[in-house]
């Protein structure tokens, strides 16, 4: 009896099915435009510093008859939940399409500090980063034994 209600009604329908299909799309269409709405935009001049929670951008500007500098964003990447202080920010430095990341590769979680830090060093007249990573680490002695620089830039990347 249920069923032949259902179906009189026009649930069970295609009209019905219809109806549904686009509450489903619109419901999708709301979910992602609420999921893009706190998206926002900062402008700095050069010198300035925005910090959020646990970002920061400095803006910074090339010497004269010099290629545009790196972006430079620091970020946390090791957290004090006790204190509430950052033990240790990575930062990643992007130009036009070109990413590097210097961070801790080896962490020491009992004495809360960072064994090795990767190095990302710009070539701003071959537009190229060389990231330095460490290869072989001693744990014993918290040192790194051996490293590894690896190009990033416009011909591909590669190990230089």
């Amino acid at each position: 009896m249920l069923y032949r209600y259902r179906y009189q009604t026009g649930i069970m329908s295609e009209d019905g099915m219809m109806k549904l299909h686009t509450l489903l799309f619109m419901l999708a269409g709301l979910l992602v435009v609420a999921a893009t709405a706190g998206a926002r935009e900062v402008r700095l001049q050069v010198g300035e510093t925005y910090r959020e929670d646990n970002l920061t951008i400095i803006c910074e500007a090339a010497g004269a008859g010099q290629a545009m500098a790196p972006l430079s964003l620091r970020e946390c990447q090791h957290w004090d939940d006790f204190n509430k202080k950052c033990l240790f920010e990575k930062n990643t430095l992007t130009y036009r399409n070109l990413e590097c990341v210097e961070e801790c590769q080896h962490w020491d979680s009992f004495r809360k500090t960072c064994d090795y830090q990767t190095r990302c060093t710009f070539f701003p007249d071959h537009e190229t980063f060389v990231r330095t990573t460490c290869d072989e680490f001693d744990d014993f002695k918290h040192k790194c034994l051996r490293t590894r620089e690896t190009k990033i830039g416009s011909s591909g990347r590669g190990r230089r």
